[in-house]
């Protein structure tokens, strides 16, 4: 992944010229004349240890679903398929990700020979976690249960959160191969809602005892900003 970042990074900047190789920590080094090493990192909205943060319940939302329709049908339960919404002011925990699934499927089974619709909160007032169901009552013989991206405000960059990254990446400076200057890459990558973010151009004023250049980047957008420590 750093590499598939970096290949596409080297493309829009112009970089020192020299001998690039991949390592480990840091994860690129540029050497001629000095060595130049560069260690990559993703700027996530929110830490992942974060309860409610979109790298832990993105794969929960997926168990829920692919959990709830697996009971649902082993019960007998009917080809309709069912599109769930979830709410993300309610994240779903470590607890109700193992009671959610039979809720969700005791509910399919007593709307299935509804019509089509959609149905609301208070028509599941036992599962906070989910905004929304549609139901499509059609029979299939190979149905599926989805849920559709979740909507997110667009954010613009927080520097306090960019000075973080910083922080916990110089944190590992000892383990780094020796080099005669340090590059943070930070990437933001769109196509993740956990890191989408609006790259601001205001000047960011960030501290580092060890980054000779921190550089903000955001592929497929190509948009860069330098921010000097």
């Amino acid at each position: 992944m750093e590499r598939r970042y970096f290949e596409r990074f080297r493309n829009a900047y112009a970089l020192p010229p020299g001998e690039i190789s991949y390592a480990d920590k840091p994860d690129i080094l540029v050497k001629r004349a000095r060595t130049i090493g560069i260690e990559i990192a993703n700027f996530y909205l929110e830490p992942g240890h974060d309860e409610g943060s979109e790298q832990r319940q993105r794969p929960r939302r997926h168990e829920v679903v692919s959990e709830a329709h697996r009971l649902y049908r082993a019960a007998s339960g009917r080809g309709i398929e069912l599109t769930i919404e979830f709410n993300t002011a309610m994240p779903i925990t470590s607890a109700s990700r193992k009671t959610l699934p039979q809720k969700l499927a005791a509910f399919a089974a007593s709307v299935d020979t509804q019509p089509s619709g959609p149905f609301y909160g208070d028509s599941f007032p036992d599962m906070p976690e989910i905004y929304s169901i549609w139901l499509n009552s059609k029979e299939y013989p190979d149905p599926t249960w989805t849920r559709p991206g979740q909507v997110y405000s667009y954010e613009e960059m927080s520097a306090a959160n960019l000075q973080a990254i910083v922080t916990e990446k110089e944190s590992k400076a000892a383990s780094y191969a020796p080099c005669d200057a340090y590059w943070l890459l930070i990437i933001v990558d769109w196509a993740d809602s956990a890191q989408d973010q609006a790259i601001t151009t205001a000047r960011a004023k960030i501290s580092s005892g060890v980054f000779e250049k921190i550089i903000v980047y955001k592929p497929g957008f190509e948009d860069i900003l330098e921010v000097w420590p």
